[in-house]
């Protein structure tokens, strides 16, 4: 996103924007805000004071968002300079007018994450200084509550049943930006259906795109919103296979949202988790794709990179440190993020020369886990640091574990990768994991105690690989197949590949890992002739497959 490439009307926005961020960049800004009933002072953070800016500025420049903006009486741009604390006269044009420079250093990152979130939220063509401020008032776009938090202060006595998010303003801006292209003559930039941000030609408008109402409803879902349930059924449709794991994790992880939004959490009613399944099944994809979804701050990291204080390697609260990150700041935001914990079974110990390094890590966790407050340190910049008290007793925990050899053991068969019995799920054979199972790899009892919830990812049959293939969304087939197509070719295929790359995947024993090995291999096959031949159409058969693996794919044998 280039400064240059931008409308002069939403140039002359943004510097708006700027300048008052400018006034107020370096400002200490504390208010007595609501949360969970409880009043407490915040400390304004750069996303909220750049938050605010944007706002403010559709207010002092003219133009239709100015229009639309000044027909609503109980926002106003007096009180909302009241809020910040300083006065009209007191935003002046930055120095020397270095708006280029001030956009690229402080502006830019923050309103690309915006926009990008926004075309998330619902199909658009244009992104104008209406799209921008009609997304503020979304806390999972923006990392901020604090136009909320803006409202529930001015106006105390109307806080009980104005939801800023549904304030009429926002409807006259959400039609202002409408699909029909009324605002295509001043857009600001165009964004692809890869969400890549580029500059764009009046002339080369695009037909409108209608949307079908299952889109809708996913684009405005938010964790208390009953449409997140098509979110649900959009990432099943993604993980074919774990649609009861998915199910389950999503449940869980909804309702610990809901329970860190209240002010009465009761000990055992926030899920922390330990979910285990064979490699290559999905266990961190399907968390990252589900905080996604939801837009949660998400982090994960193996156990085996971690040491307690006192030991060579990093330290497990490092993570709340990554969490503060991708809220871009926000510290409420960032303490309702969930956290996972890769390779779990791999910090168990059962007398080996790593004994008391692994029981210290395990000590940490206990504590992690438990909930307490944590200081974090942060640099601002080569000369001052931010500190402040990270409380982990909302954060979501999710701990993953492939437990092999365990899985093994109980299934009465020797250890694989990624599966443990052909053709059959953990349940058809006929056990589960206990805590007193983790007990015996290593785990001390009480850091197993933390764990109230137990889910598991199932092996792949030959059957739900397949499906994988003909119906995922992130089916590796499919993408080839669009590879073809992105170089002007078509492409042909037998039926009976299906099957053929389903057993080959299956053989090679990786879980669904296994599909995108097979798909690459038989890429390779073709990149040659894809890249450079004369043919205009591509066919795969069941003997190319089975050759072209058979050449290149070292299968390991089941026991």
């Amino acid at each position: 996103m280039k400064y240059s490439d931008l409308s002069q009307e939403t140039q002359l926005f943004l510097n708006k924007a700027m300048d008052i961020y400018s006034a107020i960049e370096d400002k200490i800004i504390i208010k007595d805000l609501k949360e969970n009933h409880t009043t407490i002072k915040y400390k304004f953070q750069k996303l909220d004071k750049l938050i605010l800016a944007l706002f403010i500025a559709g207010f002092l420049v003219d133009g239709n968002l100015k229009n639309i903006l000044s027909q609503y009486d109980d926002i106003t741009l007096d009180s909302l300079l009241n809020f910040i604390d300083i006065e009209e006269c007191d935003i002046k044009p930055i120095k020397d007018k270095k708006y280029k420079g001030f956009f690229h250093s402080n502006f830019k990152l923050s309103l690309r994450d915006i926009i990008k979130n926004l075309n998330q939220e619902r199909e658009i063509r244009y992104i104008t200084p209406e799209i921008i401020v009609s997304g503020l008032q979304h806390p999972y776009l923006t990392g901020t509550t604090i136009l909320q938090d803006y409202i529930n202060t001015v106006y105390p006595e109307s806080s009980s049943y104005i939801n800023f998010a549904n304030h009429p303003l926002f409807t006259a801006l959400k039609a202002q930006t409408s699909m029909d292209g009324s605002v295509g003559d001043r857009h600001l930039l165009k964004i692809d259906t890869q969400n890549n941000i580029r500059s764009s030609d009046n002339s080369q408008k695009p037909e409108p795109k209608q949307i079908p109402k299952s889109e809708t409803q996913k684009a405005t879902a938010t964790i208390f919103d009953d449409s997140i349930w098509q979110l649900l059924d959009d990432i099943k449709k993604k993980f074919i296979g774990q649609e009861r794991a998915t199910e389950d994790l999503f449940y869980n992880i909804v309702n610990n949202q809901h329970l860190a939004e209240s002010k009465d959490i009761l000990d055992g009613q926030r899920s922390i988790i330990f979910l285990d399944g064979p490699t290559g099944t999905g266990k961190t994809a399907i968390t990252r794709e589900i905080s996604e979804k939801l837009g949660i701050p998400f982090t994960a990291s193996s156990l085996t990179n971690y040491s307690a204080t006192g030991y060579v390697g990093a330290n497990i609260t490092d993570v709340l440190k990554e969490l503060y990150k991708k809220a871009n700041g926000d510290l409420k935001k960032a303490q309702k993020g969930i956290v996972v914990f890769d390779e779990f079974d791999k910090i168990a110990y059962s007398g080996s020369g790593e004994l008391e390094m692994k029981r210290a890590v395990q000590q940490q966790l206990l504590d992690f886990l438990g909930g307490g407050k944590y200081t974090i340190s942060i640099a601002n910049n080569r000369f001052s640091r931010e500190e402040f008290q990270f409380d982990t007793s909302k954060l979501t925990f999710i701990c993953l574990g492939a437990l092999t050899d365990l899985r093994s053991k109980k299934a009465n068969k020797h250890p694989t990768i990624g599966f443990t019995q052909a053709n059959q799920s953990s349940e058809e054979q006929g056990y589960s994991i206990t805590p007193e199972d983790l007990m015996s790899i290593g785990l001390e009892r009480e850091l197993v105690g933390r764990f109230n919830t137990y889910l598991h990812t199932e092996d792949y049959s030959k059957e739900a690989l397949e499906r994988i293939l003909r119906e995922s969304t992130i089916s590796p087939l499919n993408g080839f197949k669009k590879w073809i197509a992105s170089h002007g070719k078509q492409f042909t295929m037998d039926d009976d590949v299906y099957a053929i790359i389903a057993e080959q995947a299956y053989e090679l024993n990786t879980g669904a890992r296994s599909l995108q090995t097979i798909m690459n291999n038989i890429r390779t096959r073709y990149i040659k002739e894809i890249l450079r031949g004369t043919s205009k159409t591509t066919h795969l058969d069941a003997e190319t497959v089975i050759q072209t693996n058979n050449q290149t794919v070292h299968r390991r044998g089941r026991a």
